[in-house]
């Protein structure tokens, strides 16, 4: 397979909007850390979810730096 798929504007455009989710799934998990701070009743959860944000973040990461599958 050649390397087409980089310049691909369709590729580039879902990259971007992966990237974008990944931003905001990091936002999001420092929002909440903050939250927990505050409201120490509710941190474990908070925590827990923070915990999945940010693994559905690195995911996002590891799946766009990796390129598809040659054909």
């Amino acid at each position: 397979m050649s390397e087409e798929w980089r310049t691909n504007p369709k590729v580039i455009e879902l990259v971007q909007r992966v990237q974008n989710t990944q931003v905001f799934l990091k936002m999001a998990a420092i929002e909440l850390r903050r939250i927990a701070e505050q409201a120490p009743d509710m941190a474990a959860e908070l925590r827990q979810i923070v915990q999945k944000i940010e693994a559905e973040a690195e995911d996002l990461a590891d799946d766009t730096d990796s390129r598809p599958a040659e054909a």
